[in-house]
């Protein structure tokens, strides 16, 4: 609907252009349209991930390989900027392309035209995205849930009895994220599942280079929630851009004692076990506020490794590289 408005109104222009000045140069009017159109579709964030709103931007589609998740479909909060949403698209379809089959399940990024989004306190502006876990049962094949579902740094959830962490695709899509061109700046994970993808992606012998940024790319926030049933990727200010704030003002630091769960979304029961498509409950969710991003010396564009065996055992690994010594604020 919002792009049959654009290209009406696009139209309107050019016809009225041609009507209005028998000598002038359509041409050029038709060049100036299809310029703004990409514009559009680009999108233009204003403000902060935390306080902003998006202008234009590119609605993410549910494809076979990619699909807004049950519980997050509500409200349309699709939409991104048009680097955010090409480069959820690439990293699902390298997954697919190397596991035939699989499916990139995703949380909110933004609504169209920003502003706040319910329980969050970022997705402002058209930069963020929650990208659920890839999980499999004890078979290997992927499960799916409705909602996203915590998982432990040995790779267990105790609220999906036999479903596990599957280090291979979600390394896979990791690696994808980290070499994009897209400018991430940030991977909102929990320690012991950073710790875990790190230990993996050396396992299997993944290029220096790239366990190197996905090391400084992934980290848990302080002052929220662990990001233990979801990657947050969020990407920097697009060059040009002088209305976008590349980080939120540092809030005043609270004390908290007890993060209550929403009544709605407790669980009384554990659910059943993992089959093709298993629902469960959604823990509730706070997003961060990062600080300065971290200085990138490595380079971003190696390969990947082939492999993929099995990595259960890899979340106490000494190879995993050291965490990021200035990890962001969170909300």
């Amino acid at each position: 609907m919002r792009s049959a408005v654009f290209f009406s109104v696009a139209i309107t222009l050019i016809t009225s252009s041609v009507v209005a000045s028998p000598n002038s140069a359509p041409k050029m009017v038709t060049a100036r349209v299809v310029a703004n159109a990409a514009a559009l579709r680009f999108g233009k964030s204003v403000g902060s991930p935390t306080d902003g709103h998006l202008v234009g931007g590119e609605r993410l589609e549910d494809t076979s390989y990619v699909k807004v998740m049950a519980h997050d479909a509500p409200g349309d909060v699709r939409w991104g900027l048009s680097p955010l949403v090409s480069m959820i698209d690439r990293a699902a379809r390298t997954v697919t392309k190397k596991f035939p089959g699989s499916v990139l399940e995703v949380g909110h990024l933004s609504r169209s035209g920003g502003g706040d989004v319910g329980d969050h306190a970022s997705h402002e502006s058209g930069r963020d995205a929650d990208l659920a876990f890839y999980v499999k049962n004890s078979e290997g094949k992927q499960v799916f849930s409705d909602s996203m579902v915590k998982f432990a740094g040995d790779g267990t959830a105790s609220t999906w009895p036999g479903a596990r962490f599957d280090d291979a695709r979600n390394w896979t899509l990791i690696s994808s994220i980290v070499q994009d061109n897209a400018n991430v700046t940030h991977i909102f994970v929990s320690s012991p599942l950073r710790a875990r993808l790190l230990a993996y992606a050396a396992k299997v012998g993944a290029p220096e280079s790239v366990r190197a940024r996905a090391a400084e790319l992934m980290m848990q926030p302080h002052g929220s929630l662990p990001h233990d049933d979801h990657f947050h990727v969020r990407i920097g200010c697009p060059a040009g851009q002088r209305a976008c704030i590349e980080n939120p003002a540092p809030r005043k630091k609270m004390h908290i004692t007890h993060v209550p769960t929403p009544k709605h979304r407790e669980r009384t029961e554990p659910p059943a076990p993992p089959t093709d498509h298993v629902k469960t409950d959604a823990p509730s969710r706070a997003e961060p506020q990062p600080a300065k991003p971290m200085n990138d010396d490595s380079p971003q564009n190696a390969g990947d490794s082939s492999s993929s065996p099995d990595a259960d055992d890899v979340s106490n690994s000494s190879a995993v590289l050291a965490a990021p010594n200035d990890p962001v604020e969170g909300d």
